[in-house]
């Protein structure tokens, strides 16, 4: 340890120089405050400005209504399924909207840069794939119900199956969950645009730093 004095209208000054390895240096080191805010801590507070909890909520029960639809229209078809049972549409968007929408309401409890980057990732997944259900329903509403060749080839069968009393319930059920794919989009969409700027300026916080 190093001490010098020096003296200034009647004032005597000394200073010492302590090294690094003296116990007394960890005493005088500021320490940090607890409201000092971080990158990652940054970030996960710019994208909940999106009430990821909200959002993630709508995905989830948009899930599990997919799934519960899926289960019930598999049995009902299970002897001439339609294209939507076929193609399981109704689980593999219901099981990526339930993980994304869980992912969402966790990022509400957790400081993690990383799940906010993993909701980005699923985010956009979910957008595709919503995109592809949608079309996958649409295509179903232009064909005739699936079941309506089980009743053989009678006179006037054309005419039965293009009834509205027969494709309308059908196509109400798809024309739904056309609405309920756009709804599942808008809020993906609304969680990557959010991501997408919390990310950014997070990386814009390091350059800074």
């Amino acid at each position: 340890m190093a001490s010098t004095v020096s003296e200034s209208g009647g004032v005597k000054v000394i200073t010492q120089v302590l090294q690094a390895t003296d116990p007394r240096a960890a005493q005088l080191m500021p320490c940090p405050s607890p409201t000092t805010s971080y990158p990652g801590s940054i970030l996960v507070k710019d994208f909940r400005k999106a009430q990821p909890k909200a959002l993630g909520s709508i995905q989830i029960v948009a899930g599990i209504t997919q799934i519960s639809f899926g289960i019930a229209l598999t049995i009902a078809e299970a002897s001439n399924p339609a294209l939507t049972v076929t193609s399981g549409v109704y689980f593999w968007i219901g099981f990526l909207l339930t993980v994304s929408g869980s992912l969402l309401v966790e990022t509400e409890k957790r400081d993690s840069a990383s799940m906010v980057q993993a909701c980005c990732i699923i985010s956009t997944l979910v957008i595709v794939a919503s995109l592809v259900a949608a079309i996958i329903y649409g295509v179903e509403i232009s064909q005739n119900v699936p079941w309506c060749p089980v009743r053989g080839n009678v006179s006037g069968n054309k005419r039965w199956c293009q009834s509205p009393t027969l494709t309308g319930p059908n196509h109400g059920v798809n024309t739904v969950f056309i609405l309920l794919c756009l709804l599942e989009m808008s809020t993906a969409i609304a969680a990557l645009v959010y991501g997408c700027k919390a990310i950014r300026g997070e990386n814009y916080t390091r350059m800074v730093l």
